[in-house]
């Protein structure tokens, strides 16, 4: 077995032995964020409406708490990671913390509680534990989860209803902070268009934030049959059921917000193409949102968009450096391109023929 050589310092052989420990079990960091979901242990203390006691919160939970002792031990770590407050006396009290407040009561607008239940689920969590296969698994597109089940994500979502509103709910959460970013970051994006196609905008949630701030857009929400079916428009937004891949309607201006990531750059290629035949070349431009991951590495989202890289290679499609970003609008016939910064994951791309 190789040894640590004899140059290294005691503090360096600590340092390397807690790196490589909080890596082994940084997986307990997701597994008990799930597990606090399935409790409703952040709902529980939001509805107290201030800092709750052990037997109160014990009380409170859906599904009764016959461990108090285990609760606490959970209601500890929580409180490690950051995501709960506790007092230090003998009888300690829970609040939440801005985050969880935020980002995990179930009935909050930045909510991501249906985001996290579909993504550590364990039909899903099975991709990662193929990731090895996943590389050598050849040449081709596959993801690891397409090697495990047999079928894509979109494929097993088309054919399960429950799956398919989960997965959409899920995506609706996490799309509804991209979105209030979007607006809030890039509002000279907007500015001046009066139509718009949203291609793959789901259940319409980026397109009702975008005409709530800009109420004189008219946007079409382009996405599958299974998705938009009985869907109604209004305010200003409209559903069309269609295939990206097929025909993308035209409007000056043609939004994809956190699609091409879903894809490689072969399929990219082939919608980029649709979008490019929907756009005005003298007047309309392409509106790209979605993660670059070699923008700004000091900042507090980069660890974020790295991992969020090797998620799409669990699930199918990749993120992009911005490098490869201006590559790929090159090689789909758009000749200049700005990125903008807003405060989320994504960037926005704007891209023009």
């Amino acid at each position: 077995m190789p040894e640590l050589s004899n140059k290294t310092c005691p503090e360096e052989e600590l340092d390397g032995q807690a790196l490589v420990w909080n890596q082994i079990l940084s997986i307990t960091d997701s597994l008990v964020l799930k597990c606090a979901i399935r409790l409703q242990i952040f709902d529980a203390i939001h509805r107290h409406g201030s800092a709750i006691s052990l037997p109160s919160l014990a009380a409170s939970l859906p599904t009764p708490c016959l461990r108090p002792t285990i609760l606490l031990r959970l209601l500890r770590y929580l409180s490690h990671i950051r995501l709960i407050n506790i007092t230090n006396d003998e009888h300690p009290s829970f609040s939440l913390t801005p985050s969880s407040s935020a980002f995990l009561v179930t009935t909050s607008k930045q909510s991501l509680a249906s985001f996290i239940t579909i993504f550590l689920d364990e039909d899903f969590l099975a991709a990662f534990h193929a990731l090895d296969v996943c590389v050598s698994g050849g040449e081709g597109e596959g993801s690891a989860f397409e090697m495990v089940t047999g079928e894509t994500v979109f494929g097993q979502a088309a054919r399960d209803p429950v799956l398919s509103h989960k997965f959409n709910e899920g995506m609706a959460e996490s799309a509804r902070i991209t979105a209030a970013a979007m607006v809030e970051g890039a509002e000279k994006v907007f500015e001046g268009l009066r139509t718009m196609v949203d291609v793959g905008g789901g259940m319409g949630t980026v397109a009702r934030v975008i005409r709530r701030r800009f109420p004189g857009i008219r946007i079409l929400v382009l996405d599958l049959a299974h998705v938009v079916d009985g869907l109604v428009g209004s305010d200003g937004v409209e559903f069309v059921a269609g295939d990206m891949f097929v025909e993308v309607p035209q409007g000056d201006a043609v939004l994809l917000v956190r699609i091409l990531h879903d894809w490689s750059d072969e399929k990219s290629l082939d919608i980029l193409q649709k979008c490019k035949e929907a756009i005005n070349p003298e007047s309309g431009k392409l509106i790209i949102v979605d993660i670059i991951i070699d923008d700004d590495k000091d900042h507090e989202l980069h660890h974020a968009r790295v991992a969020s890289d090797i998620m799409m290679m669990a699930y199918g499609g990749k993120e992009r450096t911005e490098k490869e970003w201006r590559s790929l609008l090159l090689r789909a016939g758009f000749t200049r391109c700005n990125i903008t910064r807003i405060k989320a994951l994504q960037h926005v791309i704007e891209a023009w023929i």
